[in-house]
């Protein structure tokens, strides 16, 4: 019964994007969609490390004097220093693997709109 009100709670949160969907009618158009989506994903989670290690600092100097609470702040920072790395880290990975690699710039990189505007 707990999987199917997940499931039921995962459609309800999807269906207004059903509702909005366009369709794609090329592969650029699907591929500006995804690196859209990603990049918005990306900055969600550079926020959240930022957010979580500045918590935790308020909450690690808020409660300097309860041992239990001050040991919670401390963790949270340490995660939010953790989950900053991690992003760091896989943002030089990407570079690597697009610019030596591939050979991809970003300068190189030309977006345009549905019209064909380049943006």
């Amino acid at each position: 019964m707990k999987h199917i009100s997940r499931i039921a709670l995962l459609a309800s949160l999807l269906s207004p994007l059903r509702l909005f969907a366009q369709p794609v009618s090329n592969i650029e158009d699907f591929q500006g969609m995804l690196i859209g989506w990603l990049t918005q994903l990306g900055y969600l989670f550079w926020i959240g490390s930022i957010v979580a290690f500045f918590y935790g600092l308020v909450k690690f100097v808020k409660n300097a004097e309860d041992s239990e609470e001050h040991e919670k702040g401390k963790s949270l920072m340490v995660w939010g220093i953790i989950a900053f790395l991690v992003l760091v880290s896989l943002w030089g990975i990407v570079q690597i693997i697009l610019v030596n690699t591939l050979g991809i710039n970003a300068s190189d990189l030309e977006f345009h709109d549905r019209n064909g505007i380049p943006v």
